[in-house]
């Protein structure tokens, strides 16, 4: 995930490894570098960190509610990513193209795409099941950090066992 270097005031999304919040990205903005500073015991001296405040998320404080600050891990990290995302039917794996002008998502889903549904403050992956008429909430398609440019996954695919009702 982390192939780039962020800077102070860069809004970034962030992940983390954590079973229940494995799918979900959170909006959240680099409060400071941290670098580990050398010492007899560190596995990586020159391993960098990054003090973040999250956008959506907030702790309590003396019974007043503030931004959430955390110490995160540059692989949990990844840069925001297009707002409008245009479809591309030539590649099975896509590439993003940001598209000016168009709303949110770029356009209407189909049965397999991988979305990202804004969902208990945070981004979480899904796929379309099924397409029916838009009960609101805010979708999206998703899009994977890979190599330092933005890639939409391919379709996934569902077939349907006797066995399963």
């Amino acid at each position: 995930m982390a192939n780039s270097t962020f800077t102070k005031g860069s809004t970034i999304e962030v992940t983390c490894n954590h079973p229940i919040f494995r799918n979900a990205w959170y909006v959240a903005t680099i409060i400071n570098e941290l670098k580990t500073t050398p010492t007899k015991n560190t596995k990586n001296p020159n391993k960098t960190s990054y003090i973040i405040t999250y956008n959506t998320l907030f702790s309590k404080q003396d019974n007043i509610l503030q931004p959430l600050t955390e110490v995160v891990d540059p692989l949990f990290v990844r840069p925001s990513p297009p707002r409008t995302i245009r479809r591309n039917e030539d590649d099975v794996f896509k590439v993003v193209e940001v598209v000016e002008g168009e709303g949110e998502g770029g356009g209407e889903f189909e049965v397999g795409d991988v979305v990202d549904a804004y969902y208990r403050d945070g981004w979480w992956i899904g796929v379309v099941k099924s397409v029916m008429v838009d009960e609101g909430g805010v979708k999206k398609f998703h899009v994977d950090w890979v190599d330092c440019r933005w890639m939409i996954p391919p379709k996934k695919v569902y077939s349907v066992c006797d066995c399963c009702d």
